[in-house]
């Protein structure tokens, strides 16, 4: 098998065009979190694992394929705003290779877009936390997901947290097939 031709690579290509179409910034946290809310959510099954990492749900196969997807000409990034993160966006050839995912998962991944718009990654980066917190760790009160969301994300204050909660909660409601 080639470079870019992984069972992953569609996912993520496919992620990175319906993230751009919806006006996100599209960087490798947006992309995660994409992903893994599509995963969580069982919207969609992306065929990668997630564990709990610096900035929440990552996956380290959705980032070697990242930048293996660079390197073989698929995605590029650009830096459009000094003092931010690179922004992904597919070549020609990337979007050739997308056509590998089918129309259900492509449908499925563009409804995740569509939801999570432009919302900046340190909310995205909350909403998966508190996703991971209610299903992976089975903390269903909101008192205890926000105070084990600030154990895992300090940096956060618990307004902050809430407000993301919410966001969750209305993913989780309006997502799922």
């Amino acid at each position: 098998m080639r470079q870019g031709e992984g069972a992953l690579s569609p996912w993520i290509l496919g992620a990175i065009h319906e993230l751009n179409k919806s006006g996100s910034w599209t960087g490798r946290i947006h992309v995660q979190k994409h992903l893994f809310i599509s995963q969580i959510l069982g919207v969609a099954r992306p065929p990668t694992e997630f564990v709990f990492y610096d900035w929440g749900p990552y996956s380290f196969d959705v980032d070697r394929e990242m930048v293996d997807l660079e390197l073989f000409g698929l995605v590029s990034r650009c830096y459009p705003k000094a003092g931010y993160g690179p922004k992904y966006e597919l070549t020609a050839l990337g979007v050739d290779r997308m056509g590998a995912l089918d129309q259900s998962n492509r449908s499925a991944i563009e409804r995740v877009a569509h939801k999570l718009g432009s919302r900046p990654s340190q909310d995205l980066e909350l909403i998966a936390t508190c996703l991971w917190v209610k299903i992976r760790e089975q903390i269903t009160d909101r008192d205890p997901i926000v105070k084990r969301v600030h154990e895992l994300k300090p940096k956060y204050d618990s307004e902050q947290i809430m407000a993301q909660l919410r966001n969750a909660d209305e993913l989780e409601q309006t997502l799922p097939a």
